[in-house]
């Protein structure tokens, strides 16, 4: 065999070993604006989720640059409690990069200060919210932790920064998961929190490496679902009694859109997608 052919054999084995292939159903879908979030909710919107304690309340956020600040819209979009409303202003803290939300089983929500696109960054962040209120106009009953992930084993990692950027967070049975953008290549990174303390660094256990088509944006977990968003389409796996998140079922969805950076479970059968400018999407499932 020749050397050539050798290397050639060496680099598909690699690749397919390297690669996590989902036997995923591929479905077309046309994203079309139903409604846009009002101002000042709607500046660089970056996450949303579901408050499951009210039937028509989402809580929104926007990105670095903006005000430190969560907003509570209708499904419409419009604000809440009112059309005057100014957002839930959260004292004391900068929005550094806010990447995405998630809620708790107490309805506390979880904002996910981790964006890092120099990856550069070592002060990330998770902030929770004491089980805000849309009426409120500020809150300082919050508690910060400070973040990080594990690194590699081997001498290397020892003196490398491993700093991720990440725009993906989900909550599900007492622990929060982040999904990594991508990191040095095309595998995104699933990473988990079981336990949290105020001093110190929490440290995010790696779990996983997963292969999807893009940048991961988004994330959501509920009805026994995980819905993971990329720039150009929408996972969903259904989960099944292994530990694995992407070993049940599982349904991609493809679109075309400009920057869709947030998603969040409507229901079991429908599922929200926040453009950046804040347009709104509904893909039923």
């Amino acid at each position: 065999m020749s050397t050539k052919l050798s290397s050639l054999l060496l680099s598909i084995t690699f690749v397919l070993l390297s690669c996590n292939v989902f036997g995923q159903k591929t479905i077309e879908v046309e994203l079309k604006k139903y409604k846009r979030i009002d101002k000042p909710a709607r500046d660089e919107v970056s996450g949303i989720v579901k408050d499951p304690r009210f039937d028509n309340v989402l809580w929104v956020h926007g990105d670095s640059g903006t005000k430190n600040r969560i907003y509570a819209i209708n499904i419409d979009g419009e604000l809440l409690p009112d059309e005057d409303s100014k957002g839930v202003k959260i004292k004391g803290v900068k929005n550094k990069d806010w990447e995405d939300l998630a809620i708790d089983e107490e309805g506390n929500i979880i904002i996910a200060d981790i964006g890092n696109n120099c990856s550069c960054r070592k002060d990330q962040s998770l902030i929770i919210v004491n089980n805000p209120s849309s009426k409120m106009e500020e809150t300082e009953d919050y508690k910060t932790y400070a973040i990080s992930y594990e690194k590699p084993d081997g001498f290397l990692y020892k003196f490398l920064n491993y700093s991720m950027d990440a725009e993906a967070l989900f909550w599900k049975d007492g622990a929060a998961f982040v999904l990594t953008k991508r990191f040095r290549g095309r595998d995104t990174k699933l990473f988990v929190l079981k336990e949290f303390m105020e001093e110190g660094t929490n440290e995010f256990k790696f779990l996983q490496k997963i292969d999807f088509d893009d940048e991961v944006t988004g994330a959501d977990f509920a009805f026994g679902k995980l819905a993971v968003l990329t720039y150009k389409s929408l996972w969903i796996f259904t989960e099944d009694e292994t530990a694995d998140f992407f070993d049940g079922e599982v349904t991609r969805y493809t679109f075309e859109a400009e920057q869709v950076e947030s998603v969040a479970f409507l229901n079991k059968d429908t599922v929200i997608i926040a453009e950046e400018n804040g347009d709104l999407y509904k893909v039923e499932l």
